[in-house]
């Protein structure tokens, strides 16, 4: 049989017996593909991953969209079909370059599919405790399979257009001597670098320093500072590495910042001091995410350390956002800086005449008996003064209910002046006595 033989003509092109037999052979390949991965390699796969049916449903539906794909880019080559859509002045689109586009579109989603179904997933959960996981993995979860779907879906469109040739210059700057061209790619570059240096510093973090921060047993507080320190230096890294890459000479960029840092030094000390005092705190830690800290009086507990301020949220749940700086220079009273347990006391005064033994022995019951007060150390009362209207004594204890503390005071009053009058306590009022030196003579 001669493969050169033209079995039929489709308008002006023509069918040959060799054409047909590659398709053919094309088509059976993809078939037994499609067959070998669909019906016999994903369910194994699903059994051992324990895949819910949702998920195996759109994985299947994405390899068939590709297998088509392929099917089509085998017909196209096969017969020669390869025909030109549009003609530009500088570029022509092929029906090749559209199936090649949608191919970069579905192998994109699998790819989406797999890192974040499959590997970020079956990391997370092998990670964590069931307590942590219900804490924290979603979140952290959730955020490192959208950067790594940002990444494939970025990377998806640079192809495409590198594919369909429309890199197309946006803008120019003039810089000195020579002309910086902004083209579509080079804004996709940019965005692409941040999303790496996002994953980078997420693999840093999670994957690296995590089995460190178990294997140490270090706490919560220097974590969190560790990451930060972390994440600034690898951000700053990308800030350079994208100058370089569009085009900039690092040389003016360092001409620029110094510049910069002499407009700093002069017309924004507070952002400046706000920022140094913010790398301080991670790194010398004297106060740290989750303190319990009093600044000017206000009693809040660290929710972040930022680069210039810092959140803290207050007993009355309200926000504050301090400059570090307020942190690093003024006093600051850190309740759980090297212990979780803080001392307290309520005060009291008793009429003269009471029975001390028995007003100190009421106190340490109250206080052993309420669970916000801690065994140890031990509470103790001091009988402070002979005070003008009473005898004043003061209940000491320990607590850990830091941001709830003036619930436990609350409650300790009331029932401190339930015992009392249980007891026939008096707590006395104000009262003076006056003695007239004359007599007052009645009218």
């Amino acid at each position: 049989m001669n493969l050169e033989t033209t079995v039929f003509e489709f308008f002006t092109h023509s069918i040959t017996v060799g054409q047909i037999l590659t398709f053919l052979l094309w088509s059976t390949t993809i078939y037994a593909s499609d067959y070998i991965i669909i019906r016999i390699l994903l369910p194994l796969y699903f059994q051992q991953e324990q895949i819910d049916e949702i998920s195996q449903r759109r994985l299947i539906g994405t390899i068939r969209r590709i297998m088509l794909t392929f099917l089509t880019i085998a017909f196209v080559v096969s017969m020669q079909l390869n025909l030109i859509i549009y003609q530009g002045e500088n570029y022509s689109f092929r029906l090749s370059t559209v199936i090649m586009g949608l191919v970069v579109i579905q192998i994109a989603r699998l790819l989406d599919w797999y890192t974040s179904k499959v590997l970020l997933h079956k990391y997370y959960s092998s990670r964590e405790t069931r307590a942590e996981r219900a804490v924290s993995v979603h979140n952290h979860e959730e955020k490192a399979s959208n950067t790594m779907q940002y990444i494939v879906y970025i990377i998806a469109a640079m192809i495409l257009i590198s594919t369909f040739d429309l890199n197309r210059t946006l803008f120019s700057i003039p810089i000195k001597d020579n002309t910086l061209a902004i083209r579509v790619t080079s804004l996709f570059t940019i965005i692409l670098i941040f999303l790496v240096a996002k994953l980078l510093s997420w693999i840093v973090t999670q994957l690296i320093l995590f089995s460190y921060y178990r294997r140490k047993e270090v706490d919560p507080g220097r974590r969190y500072s560790i990451n930060q320190l972390v994440n600034y230096f690898i951000y700053v890294i990308a800030v350079f590495v994208t100058v370089d890459n569009i085009g900039i000479d690092l040389t003016v960029l360092w001409g620029g910042l110094a510049a910069l840092a002499v407009g700093i030094g002069l017309g924004m000390q507070d952002v400046f001091k706000d920022f140094v005092a913010g790398i301080i705190l991670l790194s010398e830690r004297s106060v740290e995410v989750n303190d319990v800290v009093n600044v000017n009086g206000k009693v809040g507990k660290i929710k972040k350390i930022g680069l210039r301020t810092s959140l803290m949220r207050g007993r009355d749940d309200t926000m504050l956002i301090l400059p570090n700086s307020s942190l690093v220079s003024n006093n600051v009273m850190n309740w759980t800086h090297l212990d979780s347990k803080v001392r307290f006391s309520v005060a009291v005064g008793v009429a003269y005449g009471s029975n001390t033994d028995l007003i100190k022995k009421i106190l340490l019951d109250i206080a052993s008996k309420n669970p916000a007060v801690l065994s140890y150390p031990a509470p103790f009362v001091r009988f402070t003064d002979f005070g003008e209207s009473s005898l004043d004594f003061e209940l000491f204890f320990w607590s850990e209910e830091l941001m709830g503390i003036e619930n436990v005071l609350s409650d300790l009053r009331h029932t401190i002046n339930a015992a009392f009058i249980e007891h026939h306590v008096t707590i006395p009022f104000p009262q003076r006595d006056l003695w007239f030196k004359n007599k007052i003579e009645r009218g």
